[in-house]
């Protein structure tokens, strides 16, 4: 398994990095579509009910659809990001108030479902936004994520006692989560040093960086509260030793907007 996992994961990041540095920005956004909304929206519609193939892909025509709208009408890069923003709210209500007994997403299979338009869409949104600025922010905000995963991972085993969300992910420790921020505040820092955003601009990047890095946890326990209440363990299969596409970006898609949304910010000024 870990041999598999290794081989996935090294042909994974090869051809992600050949896309983010070799496809011109239309060509990219489209492909990002395809795997973001497109193959996230067929597992996401899996894990909250539905079940039949032709419900599953009206579910996907439904998210593409409005996506490839937004494409077309050029919404506002704010309003967007502002909407993920609600979103991601309400779900940190949501992780907040979760109980592991709980019949809430039972009485309510379409809430779950719903959220997947307001997660996946804008996250894709700002994707294209970060590409069309710059590749090497798409590779800065993976990095990120990567880092804070690898770093919550190590400090969580050599010095998680106290459990972070015990009803959602009970590997995960605050020991951990304080790892990963430490960890990318130096790696934002090192980034930061690279950019030519001055002094001040550098500051609000960091800080951003942080926020993302939050969001990316939340991101992640997410996806672990929609995989509880389907009784699964991956979002799909079609990674190999990795489990489906959700399963791998799911942190990103929490932090993606929020990094955008700094980097519009400093793009204004």
């Amino acid at each position: 398994m870990l041999k598999q996992r290794v081989i996935t994961g090294i042909i994974l990041a090869l051809l992600v990095s050949l896309a983010i540095f070799f496809l011109p920005n239309t060509l990219f956004d489209q492909l990002a579509l395809l795997i973001i909304v497109g193959i996230g929206t067929w597992e996401w519609a899996g894990l909250t009910g539905l079940t039949t193939q032709g419900s599953r892909w009206l579910e996907v025509a439904s998210n593409v659809g409005l996506a490839e709208l937004f494409f077309l009408i050029e919404p506002s890069m704010l309003l967007m990001l502002l909407i993920s923003l609600a979103v991601w709210v309400f779900i940190l209500y949501l992780l907040r108030s979760y109980q592991p007994d709980t019949t809430y997403y039972k009485q309510r299979p379409w809430l779950l479902r719903m959220l997947s338009s307001g997660v996946l869409i804008p996250a894709w949104y700002a994707l294209t936004y970060l590409h069309a600025l710059h590749y090497g922010y798409v590779f800065y905000a993976i990095s990120l994520v990567a880092c804070a995963d690898i770093a919550a991972y190590f400090s969580g085993r050599r010095f998680g006692k106290n459990k972070l969300a015990p009803s959602l992910s009970p590997g995960k420790t605050r020991e951990g989560a304080l790892g990963a921020l430490a960890a990318t505040l130096v790696w934002s820092c090192l980034c930061a040093l690279f950019t030519d955003l001055g002094f001040g601009g550098s500051l609000v990047f960091v800080l951003f960086s942080m926020l993302a890095v939050v969001m990316s946890i939340a991101g992640d326990l997410f996806e672990s509260l929609i995989k509880r209440q389907a009784g699964a363990k991956d979002s799909g299969t079609i990674l190999p030793g990795h489990g489906g596409i959700l399963d791998r970006i799911d942190s990103l898609l929490a932090a993606i907007p929020i990094l955008t949304l700094g980097l519009f910010v400093l793009n204004k000024f």
